[in-house]
């Protein structure tokens, strides 16, 4: 039944797509993936649920069948220069330093011959480093934490999470998320004491990075510390521009001028402040299409479903003028 549903909607989207082709609509698309796995996660009860590899496959290949896919820097161009009749242009971004980018995105992108921008932070470098929400992941999941267990945290909302309520994890992520740089970083460590030491493949070294580079893909700043950004005072936030940045450009040889902001969250502000850093595009995870007016350091992108039929009718729909 459940497989029945997903064709009926791959079927509408292409209809979709196809009848709006037919305008003169000048839209694109930006995707954001972050794991690939697999198996598809549970977006019930995780942070980041991985796309499994079945459908991820899937998804490219209807990428590259109903989209003109071209690299995030080109897309605002290619979304100016679309016709009427034309294929709608689209790009894939990858948020986060996860060993699955290089393991399990790498090789899908490279059979279907797709470009891809993948933002990291840089924070694993030089060692495993698992980021605060991937800890926090391990311990509900695992129950290594105990309700009271987490500074700034509503005892509440833990037990909730540890519990398995629907989506009560994402209750506790959404205040750490908030918490100021001290806290969030006073919560982390609770954290990290809980869960234990990192996987030996936690994030992405130093020869990874540089074999995506080798691999043909670009690579941008998702910054260091994963702040944030509307929330920093001027200074911070021009901080958070520059810190771990240019580290992350020796490693890949190349200017870092492409930014995704962490938990796609950005505004007038934040924008200006990357464009006086030299940064000349801009991604947020706003979830509608790229119009010929969108602001380059603002450009919004729509994360994929645990499915091909959800994520094509999502996209279809999104480029859709009368939608």
């Amino acid at each position: 039944m459940r497989a029945a549903k997903d064709a009926a909607r791959t079927v509408l989207a292409l209809l979709t797509c196809w009848v709006a082709r037919i305008s003169s609509a000048r839209a694109g698309i930006a995707l954001v993936y972050h794991r690939i796995g697999d198996t598809a996660g549970n977006p019930h009860f995780e942070i980041l649920p991985a796309v499994s590899s079945d459908v991820f496959d899937r998804q490219l290949r209807h990428l590259r069948r109903r989209y003109r896919v071209v690299p995030a820097t080109e897309l605002l161009e290619a979304v100016r220069e679309r016709r009427r009749g034309e294929r709608f242009p689209a790009s894939i971004t990858f948020d986060d330093d996860l060993a699955s980018h290089l393991e399990d995105a790498v090789p899908a992108l490279q059979r279907e011959g797709l470009p891809a921008t993948f933002f990291l932070g840089g924070v694993s470098l030089r060692e495993p480093h698992p980021l605060w929400w991937e800890d926090l992941q391990k311990a509900i999941d695992e129950r290594l934490v105990q309700p009271d267990a987490l500074p700034h945290v509503a005892e509440a909302d833990l037990r909730s999470a540890l519990e398995r309520s629907p989506k009560a994890i994402f209750r506790v992520a959404g205040t750490i998320e908030q918490l100021g740089q001290s806290e969030r970083e006073e919560t982390a460590v609770e954290l990290r004491a809980a869960v234990g030491p990192a996987a030996r493949n936690d994030g992405l070294r130093t020869d990874h990075v540089r074999s995506l580079v080798r691999a043909g893909f670009d690579v941008g700043f998702h910054t260091f510390r994963h702040d944030l950004l509307p929330g920093l005072s001027d200074t911070a936030l021009a901080e958070a521009m520059r810190e771990g940045r240019g580290e992350l450009e020796r490693v890949t040889s190349r200017p870092l001028d492409v930014i995704s902001y962490p938990y796609g969250k950005a505004d007038d502000r934040v924008a200006e402040a990357a464009r006086k850093a030299g940064f000349t595009r801009g991604f947020t995870t706003k979830r509608t299409s790229v119009g010929e007016e969108t602001d380059p350091l603002l450009i919004p992108r729509i994360p994929p479903a645990m499915s091909l039929g959800k994520t094509a009718l999502r996209l279809a729909r999104a480029v859709a003028p009368w939608s």
